[in-house]
């Protein structure tokens, strides 16, 4: 039987507060996690950090106008979405590394709920290249609609609570997290961070590729570190860009972890980045690695993430690979 999917079309939003959501202390864990993070909101039931996101542009979100030209790139969080920006902002100027080697990622791929009020501006070439890590049902209404492309970065769930646990510590405006890993784990799993579930996160745009694979590419982390040249040609066949084996090469080169790390127009080691990155605790973009779960998770853990994942997973079709 045909999995069924449909979204809330409702052009109003439920903006509070987090601190102020009924019944919070029900879940004391939940609820000390939420407080952590300065001004959280909950935007029609998803956690959200507010320091760089207003309660005025997330009241515009679903009425956000799509163009058929534009290109969008989503993730969970610290799922890759950084290293396919670069990918994608490359791809889309035609493989030209002098083209971006000098401009500041987020100039060239704007994150969209990082935008102003009206949302993002001073876009650079005739598409619009966004980023976002809002789930599929909270997307603007045209982009659900399909109304553009849209390529979807999935990374292995253990890889994904380690690096993103690493995140949290680092990261001001989600409260440089000082709780336990085996805390942040049961978070995890819960669903309870912000931007919520992974595995919904991740079903979301699974069912938007099942309506339509024209406009929707799924690709995994585990495919860029294991396969980038033929990912990158992936993302260009996509978005209707075709290179020689020699351009390909060279953009896998500008694009592998040890280059993107040292690459200040990527790393969010200059500007403000360095007001709410604490360098000192870990590197934005840390270690780029598959299988560094095993450095954190205990047998316990590792069952927990596997019963709730893996047959999931398996019948979506999706294979991650958990080791390099």
């Amino acid at each position: 039987m045909p999995l069924k999917f449909s979204f809330d079309m409702r052009s109003a939003s439920n903006i509070i507060e987090a601190a102020n959501e009924p019944d919070l202390d029900t879940d004391p864990e939940r609820a000390q996690y939420v407080r952590s993070i300065p001004d959280a909101l909950l935007f029609n039931g998803l956690l959200m950090q507010h320091y760089f996101i207003s309660t005025k542009f997330l009241s515009k979100v679903n009425d956000f106008e799509i163009q058929g030209t534009d290109i969008w790139l989503a993730t969970y969080p610290k799922s890759g979405m950084t290293w396919t920006a670069e990918i994608l902002s490359l791809v889309c100027n035609d493989g030209n590394i002098d083209n971006v080697k000098d401009v500041y990622l987020p100039k060239r791929v704007k994150h969209f709920e990082m935008g102003s009020p009206t949302g993002p501006t001073g876009f650079l070439g005739p598409e619009r290249l966004l980023s976002t890590h809002l789930p599929a049902t909270h997307i603007p209404i045209q982009l659900k609609q399909l109304k553009c492309k849209i390529i979807y970065v999935v990374r292995n769930p253990k890889d994904t609570c380690v690096s993103y646990y690493h995140f949290h510590r680092m990261t001001s405006y989600l409260g440089k997290y000082s709780g336990t890993w085996d805390q942040f784990t049961k978070l995890f799993l819960a669903g309870h961070l912000v931007y919520g579930d992974w595995l919904s996160h991740v079903e979301g745009y699974w069912r938007l590729q099942r309506q339509n694979p024209r406009n929707v590419l799924i690709i995994s982390y585990e495919e860029l570190k294991t396969r980038l040249p033929e990912t990158i040609a992936r993302v260009g066949h996509f978005v209707g860009k075709t290179f020689t084996a020699d351009v390909i090469e060279k953009m896998a080169n500008h694009c592998s972890f040890a280059e993107m790390s040292a690459n200040q127009m990527v790393n969010r080691e200059v500007s403000v980045d360095t007001q709410v990155f604490d360098m000192s605790e870990t590197k934005f973009m840390r270690k780029g690695i598959i299988g560094d779960w095993k450095s954190m998770f205990n047998a316990k853990q590792c069952k927990q993430f596997d019963d709730k994942y893996n047959r999931r997973l398996e019948e979506l079709d999706i294979k991650l690979d958990y080791n390099l």
